[in-house]
């Protein structure tokens, strides 16, 4: 892996690249097959059957790494290895990482959910990431960080950090999943530092200090990156509710797609989309495009409560841009089996902000994660409950997809 020669194959070049093509792209149930075990999965599955190809082939091609090393999950039990590989001086894979995944470990009865923090020598993100130069991986197009503890950087560390962050122009796409940042203030400096992003997720970042009051920083907010276009944000927490929806405005103008997720487990969930609903605006956002509503809950007896937020934001929207609205109508592993879920959204609501003139333009609602043996009829009741805006609208049409990545993937990346 770290030598720079390679071997010379018995099978021509063009052979090899296409049998490695091959078995990049099989299903999972013909991965698996080729493996003596059943229980890799498909990521442990793929690269295994791919090592296999190039140990055949005797040869460390160049498409070999591309495969192998496109995607890199970096987690507590490796990154000791793993960092040991990139100081070697013949490493060969850096240039084929297209996607980093840095993981830290996500400890339950931590500051997640309020209560007594270890120590900080039980994480070691924050112990790396000042350290990490991310303009060794040319290619880099998506960092996924999870459960780093940035609270426990000091200054110094953090502002170095960002400067690492700033020098990859590649860096498309950032997902911050179960983060932990001091303030609100470093939350974004994290976000601005990246000069070339399209993409962000931001899944229940938690602070230390939660801002109060109007301001969303105490300083300055640094710039993001003009071609941001897509956010995607998930809150779970009753605390986060305000602040996070304030900051989806720092975006600004070049905000096209738009996704938010409440989890339905918060207890005081009136109150909560209260609060979001008044602080949220989309007086900065006039080419927003898609707004999309992830992991509504359709469970009784309460489903129509907690998907009541729908309407309301919808109405809140004034200008005409929008073009797209996204449902997820099931908030667990599997999708909505019981057409009498439905009921969970008020349709007539929805149907009525539908039916005001700024969206006339209109085009498409996805209703996303209904069970395959329900899609016709799913979309049967779905468009007799909104006849009034469809009729209004002959252009706009219902969408009714099993599948959730095939419609948000190509708008989010995620």
């Amino acid at each position: 892996m770290s030598s720079t020669t390679t071997t010379q194959s018995s099978f021509p070049t063009e052979l090899i690249e296409e049998i490695l093509d091959h078995v990049d792209c099989l299903p999972v149930k013909d991965i698996q097959s080729l493996l003596s075990h059943s229980s890799a999965g498909y990521k442990g599955g793929r690269v295994a059957t791919l090592a296999s190809c190039s140990l055949v082939s005797r040869a460390w091609h160049p498409r070999s790494r591309f495969h192998l090393f496109k995607s890199v999950n970096v987690t507590p039990e490796n990154y000791a290895s793993f960092f040991s590989l990139l100081a070697t001086p013949g490493c060969t894979f850096l240039h084929s990482v297209h996607e980093l995944f840095l993981s830290d470990e996500y400890r339950a009865g931590t500051i997640y959910s309020g209560c007594t923090d270890p120590e900080g020598d039980d994480y070691w993100l924050h112990k790396v990431l000042p350290d990490l130069a991310f303009s060794m991986f040319a290619n880099i197009e998506r960092l996924i960080i999870h459960a780093a503890r940035f609270d426990y950087m000091s200054e110094e560390g953090f502002a170095q950090m960002l400067i690492y962050l700033s020098g990859p122009t590649t860096i498309t796409h950032l997902a911050l999943r179960y983060c932990v940042f001091p303030t609100q203030n470093h939350l974004i400096q994290a976000l601005s530092s990246v000069k070339s992003l399209e993409s962000v997720y931001l899944m229940c970042p938690t602070l230390r200090i939660i801002p109060e009051g109007e301001d969303l920083t105490r300083s300055p907010i640094p710039a993001l990156s003009p071609s941001l276009s897509s956010l995607m944000i998930n809150i779970d927490s009753a605390m986060n509710i305000v602040w996070m929806a304030r900051l989806i405005s720092i975006v600004g103008a070049s905000l096209k797609h738009l996704s938010t997720a409440l989890w339905a487990r918060m207890v005081t969930w009136d109150k909560c989309m209260d609060e979001f609903y008044d602080a949220l605006s989309f007086d900065c956002h006039p080419n927003l495009e898609t707004i999309a509503f992830d992991y509504l809950s359709t469970s009784k007896p309460d489903g129509r409560k907690k998907t009541r937020h729908v309407p309301a934001i919808l109405r809140k929207i004034t200008s005409s841009s929008i073009r797209q609205i996204i449902l997820t109508l099931s908030d667990t592993r599997s999708g909505l089996e019981d057409p009498e879920d439905l009921d969970s959204v008020d349709w007539a609501a929805i149907s009525e902000v539908l039916s005001e003139k700024n969206y006339s333009d209109l085009e498409s609602i996805s209703v996303l994660r209904v069970d395959y043996h329900l899609l016709d009829k799913a979309m049967r009741i779905i468009a007799n409950r909104m006849k009034g805006s469809l009729v209004k609208n002959p252009s706009l049409g219902v969408e009714v997809w099993y599948q959730r990545e095939a419609v948000t993937f190509p708008l989010f990346g995620w």
